[in-house]
């Protein structure tokens, strides 16, 4: 379409054609919101397998060493030492 064309309103034209025209509309809204909805689930999918990965990756390595790589070295060290105080081999 032109843009020199002038778009007939809804009102102008045959309610035959109107009630086309809505259900397309319609059909285009449903369209629209279930590839949106589709679009978010993939998202939060996502999201959750890369939260279950860090968590598997994570449950292997010991304490002290989580927290440095939280930045937490303060309790890494009290940990540690925590461990060396009770005779506690890693």
């Amino acid at each position: 379409m032109c843009e020199l064309e002038e778009v007939p309103s809804l009102a102008e034209i045959p309610s035959s054609l109107q009630r086309l025209v809505i259900a397309y509309y319609e059909a285009g809204l449903d369209d629209g919101f279930q590839l949106g909805y589709r679009a978010s689930e993939a998202n939060y999918e996502a999201q959750w397998a890369a939260f279950a990965a860090k968590v598997r990756s994570s449950r292997d390595k010991p304490y002290d060493e989580l927290c440095e790589e939280r930045g937490e070295a303060g309790r890494a060290d009290r940990h540690r030492r925590v461990l060396q105080e009770r005779g506690i081999d890693q």
